[in-house]
């Protein structure tokens, strides 16, 4: 069984067009996470625990974006 992962929070919460700002997204479900997406864009992350997710931003153009973060469940 995998829970479905949900994100409570993101910091920092701004960062350049450019990428590459490492960014800690905390929550809950993470374990086996398969991938991080900001907008459409795939992130390099790295799963620290089952509530703590660390990703390097992808670069992109300005405004808000979704966060996703995959699991099997």
């Amino acid at each position: 069984f995998h829970p479905v992962p949900a994100i409570t929070g993101v910091s920092p919460s701004v960062g350049p067009l450019a990428g590459g700002t490492t960014v800690t997204i905390t929550g809950t479900g993470f374990t086996d996470a398969t991938a991080v997406n900001f907008g459409g864009t795939a992130a390099a992350f790295t799963v620290d625990s089952a509530t703590q997710i660390t990703v390097t931003t992808p670069a992109g153009g300005a405004g808000t974006v979704d966060i996703t973060v995959t699991t099997p469940g």
